[in-house]
């Protein structure tokens, strides 16, 4: 079975099981209230919240939640605060997977209009557990990254550290993690490359870590490191594939890593040839992203068309290819940090 099938397949799944679940807070003391998801619209035009009448409502204006219970032929009206929630209990969101695909395809300004509600709505839960306030937030942060626009980063990233109190050590660490990506866009990448580097070893999230390993690598890149950079963008792949919305840029980088390395003296090393197939296999499997767009230009016109027809057969995969030539497997971190350095 084809890689694309068994992720798609493995999707299907996922997303069966998830709907048999619903969104729930949990409040002190242990009391389960089911809630309405708010981003779940009916078909009317313009389209309304989907409401069940048994399940409980949010305010997050008035901070509260409401529901009706029938006890004994009358109907009960119910409110708890929203400051009592101990706990989140909330599936994944179609609109910030929405969110997240408009990134991916290199329209960050769509991306801000699906994920600002999310980030809204959930502010008065961003310190609760199971909260999608701070994945909201990261692909805000994701989608002004693609919109190159430092000013607006600063304010939101100055925004989240008001509200950083302490007691959310991965809003910390992401809030690290954006101020090192504002850096490297001001051309500070032997800074950059050096507090990656110190950064990596003591990390264990794997979002985060692929971030950290392409910020690495673009930097390294842009300093003309071209065999580092190369190493440091196929960790992505081999060590975090799971977060399969960084690999784009990490086949990306590591095709432009192979082309800086290609010169007379490797010329028997067919490095050219390896980025493109590396640049073939991006189009192909990611179709709709920036990175597939940014590939074309780098291809021959042969190639490109050829990768272009073979994206028609895999249409919205989201895995690499079989077929994928890599290198040998790159080192684990910390063996290869002091070499990515020079």
């Amino acid at each position: 079975m084809r890689p694309a099938v068994r992720f798609l397949l493995t999707a299907a799944l996922l997303c069966t099981g998830a709907q048999s679940f619903g969104q729930a807070l949990i409040f002190k003391g242990g009391e389960r209230w089911d809630v309405n998801d708010p981003f779940k619209m009916d078909t009317s035009v313009p389209p309304k919240p989907l409401i069940d009448p048994k399940k409980g409502t949010i305010s997050s204006l008035k901070g509260t939640v409401v529901r009706t219970v029938n006890s004994g032929g009358t109907d009960i009206e119910s409110t708890r605060k929203l400051s009592e929630v101990e706990r989140i209990i909330w599936p994944a969101s179609d609109k910030l997977s929405e969110a997240q695909l408009f990134v991916s395809r290199g329209e960050p300004a769509k991306a801000l209009d699906s994920v600002e509600p999310i980030i809204k709505f959930f502010d008065a839960f961003k310190k609760t557990p199971g909260s999608l306030w701070l994945k909201a937030s990261m692909v805000k942060l994701d989608a002004l990254d693609r919109l190159e626009n430092d000013a607006a980063i600063g304010s939101f990233l100055d925004n989240l550290e008001k509200n950083d109190d302490g007691s959310n050590p991965e809003l910390a660490t992401k809030i690290k993690l954006a101020r090192l990506m504002q850096r490297a866009r001001r051309g500070e990448h032997d800074a950059v490359i050096t507090e990656a580097t110190d950064l990596i070893p003591k990390m264990d999230d794997p979002d985060v870590l692929a971030r950290l390993h392409l910020v690495k690598g673009n930097s390294l890149l842009a300093t003309k490191k071209y065999e580092a950079a190369m190493n440091i963008y196929l960790r992505v792949p081999v060590f975090y594939g799971a977060q399969t919305e960084h690999l784009p840029k990490a086949m990306l980088g590591a095709a432009r890593s192979f082309r800086g390395m290609d010169s007379p003296a490797t010329k028997e090393q067919k490095l050219e040839e390896i980025s493109n197939r590396y640049l073939r296999d991006l189009i192909a499997t990611y179709p709709v992203s920036k990175e597939a767009e940014e590939a074309k230009k780098l291809l021959p016109k042969e190639d490109r068309l050829a990768a272009e027809a073979e994206a028609a057969k895999i249409k919205d995969a989201a895995v690499i290819p079989e077929a994928t030539a890599k290198p040998d497997a790159p080192k684990a971190d910390n063996a290869n940090n002091n070499d990515a350095n020079k």
